[in-house]
């Protein structure tokens, strides 16, 4: 197998290159498939990854519909919405389908992945940047919930994002072992 210069870090740069992020997104997932063993701990940090994020989805849910179906600025577009490496391998560990857009991407066009109805895909599979792009409006609204409310929001929050690097610790551990 080759080497692992192909996962870096920050954005992946490849929006206007779909065939190119498919092989990036095949090229992660051979891994997960071809060495299940060596990235267990990682697919089961991305299953609690995806725990906390169930449980900050009504919060989320909620605060964002109040806000964000009243805004005349639409904060979806491609540029808040591009997933990251770090995204990839989560999204990949939990041994779900990456969202391959079906077109080139502009930067500043409507999020490939957004409707009428809000956002095509759960929460849990969207990009981190696009899940915490709080706008202040929202962020204001979101501050006006119940103390203990926001505060076990902010605690599930801190945990997922300590989970979430813990995966990210283990996956590259497990790449040495290939």
């Amino acid at each position: 197998m080759e080497r692992f210069s192909f996962i870096n870090k920050g954005e992946i740069l490849l929006w206007d290159n779909i065939p190119e992020l498919i092989q990036l997104v095949d090229k992660v997932d051979a891994l997960f498939k071809n060495f299940p063993e060596l990235f267990v701990e990682s697919m089961n940090l991305a299953l609690e990854i995806k725990d906390h994020m169930l449980k900050l989805d009504p919060f989320m849910d909620a605060y964002s519909k109040k806000v964000c179906s009243l805004c005349a600025n639409i904060c979806c577009l491609n540029k808040n919405s591009r997933y990251e490496y770090d995204d990839l391998i989560y999204i990949v560990a939990l041994r779900e389908n990456f969202p391959i857009p079906d077109r080139n991407l502009k930067e500043n066009e409507p999020c490939y992945l957004l409707t009428e109805r809000g956002c095509k895909i759960p929460r849990y599979l969207r990009p981190l940047r696009c899940n915490w792009y709080l706008c202040k409006d929202l962020l204001k609204e979101m501050e006006s919930a119940p103390a203990r409310v926001f505060r076990e929001f902010s605690n599930t929050f801190n945990k997922m994002l300590y989970i979430r690097q813990q995966m990210l610790n283990s996956f590259f551990r497990s790449l040495s072992g290939i």
